[in-house]
């Protein structure tokens, strides 16, 4: 099993601040990430429960650890799926400010969210071409495949035009 050593701050960040894109900055970035696909695993073969039964499959402390959703122990659901888009969009729009000088955050986001709706056998009626489907995340294949996605969430990205953010 891996030590886990604690990041060191960065030495040219005022106490309490980190510089974007420090190490320390990107470590608590993938710890969000990692945190949140953790306990969205741990929570997703109780999604859809109630207290009542949860309590009756798993006592009195509840779930405590992994069990089986959509086939498998530690499962991914699309709450994480979609958080991952979230963040490559996030990145595009930062890198294309950095490189281009100019940027809409949202309309990236939007692009990253109509590949993820290729991910689940969909197909959007977006301007957005769908021969752009060219970022790394939608060559994951552990991510092509549908957890339980909202009805709101794909009729939205359906769509011919982007939402409000």
């Amino acid at each position: 099993m891996p030590v886990y050593h604690p990041p060191t701050p960065d030495s040219h960040s005022p106490p309490g601040r980190d510089k974007p894109g420090s190490r320390r900055t990107l470590e608590r970035f993938a710890g969000c990430l990692l945190g949140g696909a953790v306990g969205d695993a741990l929570g997703a073969p109780i999604e859809f429960h109630s207290i009542h039964l949860i309590r009756n499959k798993y006592g009195s402390a509840e779930i405590t650890d992994y069990d089986v959703a959509y086939g498998r122990r530690g499962a991914i659901t699309d709450d994480t799926q979609m958080t991952l888009f979230t963040a490559e969009g996030l990145l595009r729009a930062i890198a294309r400010r950095h490189h281009k000088g100019v940027c809409h955050p949202a309309s990236l986001i939007h692009h990253a969210y109509i590949r993820w709706l290729r991910t689940q056998d969909e197909r959007s009626r977006s301007p957005f071409s769908q021969d752009e489907m060219d970022d790394w995340l939608i060559g994951v294949e552990g991510l092509h495949s549908r957890r339980a996605p909202g009805n709101t969430c794909l009729a939205a990205l359906r769509g011919e035009e982007m939402g409000e953010m």
